[in-house]
């Protein structure tokens, strides 16, 4: 009897769990479709590696902060070739060192498409998802600027 009554309460709560879990997932599959320019079909949305591309980059090869020399500095110093979506780039931090990008919890690699100019990186999970775009020339620049120091 108390088995039923369990049962009959955890079960609906189990599925709303579970129905949650699949709208997250979703929502990124069409986070990813709308950065990658893709639309997606109904087949799309029933296969999650349709719009689950593999190239990703770890975070750390392009979007290193640089520190400044002088003290503190704002974030157009610690990022000079990053510019970002939203009018302004984020920094978090990837194995204590700062990234110019606003990255999610446990996230290391992320998503990228390059042009000719510049490569844009799409940074953190649905909800929360910073665009960036590197100069290509600025990349190099940082690149060899880490590597004398």
């Amino acid at each position: 009897m108390l088995q039923t009554l369990l049962y009959r309460i955890m079960f609906p709560f189990i599925i709303a769990l579970l129905l949650i879990i699949l709208a997250i997932l979703e929502m990124q599959k069409v986070t990813l479709a709308k950065f990658y320019d893709k639309q997606l079909s109904l087949s799309d949305y029933l296969n999650w590696f349709a719009t689950h591309p593999s190239n990703t980059i770890d975070a750390l090869e392009v979007l290193k902060a640089q520190q400044p020399t002088h003290h503190g500095g704002n974030t157009q110093d610690w990022c000079p070739a990053v510019h970002s979506n939203n009018g302004f780039v984020s920094i978090s931090y990837l194995d204590d060192q700062p990234v110019c990008c606003d990255l999610g919890k446990g996230q290391r690699y992320v998503y990228y498409k390059e042009s000719e100019q510049n490569i844009t990186l799409l940074c953190g999970r649905w909800p929360k998802t910073e665009i960036v775009s590197v100069d290509k020339t600025g990349i190099r620049a940082a690149q060899s600027y880490r590597n004398t120091y």
